[in-house]
């Protein structure tokens, strides 16, 4: 049985379901578009990053994280939270404003909500003192590859690899495989993923039983 804990694992367990010599070279395609897939529809706690930076007094642009490097992979997706502190300690949580109010927020203050345009966040008011941003979000899953040969994902949720990349075969299996049968088994893990990221976020409800008197 081949090792799932690994990429050149999965790339011979996805060999192993397809069952066809001629679909080896296209496999890491297979994964890569399966990581895309997954980038676009999973939000699960190890997609999360926390981070934090310094802003200046009168600086409104704040670029967001964007890095690929393998190994080293941290690509802004979508905002959790987004806290602003002031330099004496006071916060804030900021709330989403569409890129369009930006210039009509432009008078100096504490910044009570934030836009996205492009790879930048922009902070409005324009700060009129120092603070820091704490950043809490979800970035792209590391893609795996030679110089990545495994992440958090692949790990915890190694179904989700498997059978994302046998759903993205369909198009050069032309019907030699059971297509539906893996967009099932993708849906089915994805359901199971999903329903255990809800049952770790949130305390179950608790049934508190009487005291017994004696």
């Amino acid at each position: 049985m081949a090792d799932l804990t690994s990429y050149t694992g999965l790339c011979e367990a996805v060999a192993d379901y397809l069952g066809r010599d001629d679909m080896t070279e296209r496999i890491p395609t297979f994964i890569a578009l399966a990581e895309r897939r997954m980038n676009r529809e999973l939000r699960l706690r190890v997609m999360e990053r926390r981070s934090e930076t310094s802003v200046l007094a009168g600086q409104s642009a704040v670029p967001l994280p964007w890095r690929r490097q393998p190994g080293n992979w941290d690509v802004f997706m979508e905002m959790r939270d987004l806290t602003w502190a002031d330099a004496d300690g006071r916060t804030v949580n900021l709330t989403y404003s569409p890129p369009d109010t930006y210039g009509q927020k432009r008078a100096p203050g504490r910044p009570r909500e934030y836009t996205i345009i492009g790879r930048d966040l922009f902070l409005m008011p324009v700060p009129d003192g120092a603070g820091t941003l704490y950043l809490t979000y979800y970035a792209e899953i590391e893609p795996l590859g030679e110089n990545q040969p495994d992440n958090p994902v692949l790990l915890t949720f190694p179904d989700l690899y498997l059978y994302g990349a046998l759903v993205e075969s369909g198009p050069f299996t032309r019907g030699s495989v059971p297509l539906e049968t893996w967009t099932q088994y993708y849906a089915a893990a994805r359901q199971k993923a999903e329903a255990g990221e809800q049952r770790a976020r949130f305390t179950a409800n608790i049934t508190m039983r009487p005291v017994r008197r004696i």
